[in-house]
């Protein structure tokens, strides 16, 4: 997936779950990922897309996150009619729950064992490992 196409999917989940787009955030130095942030009337969400390499190859990863993300700090949300949406709109890439990213992981599996983030700042979660970030 492109850049563009990554954000044309954000406005178009955004106008089906009644949001609107305020920003798009870049990856850079220490964030693996692009945001594209969507407010709504109860809060401000956050899609967040990584790619990642995994036994099959190159995969892109979704999940939502509160749009506050600081240097090293994710908090992961529940925003289901979003989720489902990006579903829809982007076939075939990996998208997360909250539950799912917020999973424990075993650092010690052979998929973990040679992960930089792994091996170095040892995050307790699929997504702190997946999205680069550790507490």
């Amino acid at each position: 997936m492109e850049l563009k196409e990554f954000r044309r999917a954000c406005y178009e989940a955004a106008r089906r779950t009644r949001g609107q787009v305020v920003r798009f955030v870049p990856s850079d130095v220490g964030r693996n990922f692009e945001t594209g942030e969507i407010t709504y009337d109860h809060r401000t969400a956050a899609v967040v897309w990584t790619q990642d390499w995994d036994e099959d190859g190159r995969r892109e990863i979704l999940g939502i996150a509160d749009a506050f993300i600081t240097f090293g700090t994710i908090t992961f949300v529940d925003e289901p009619g979003l989720l489902a949406v990006l579903g829809e709109l982007l076939p075939g890439r990996r998208l997360y729950s909250r539950a799912e990213l917020e999973a424990p992981i075993d650092l010690t599996a052979p998929r973990w064992k040679r992960h930089y983030v792994a091996e170095h700042w040892r995050p307790d979660s699929l997504g702190k490992i997946l999205f680069n970030c550790w507490d």
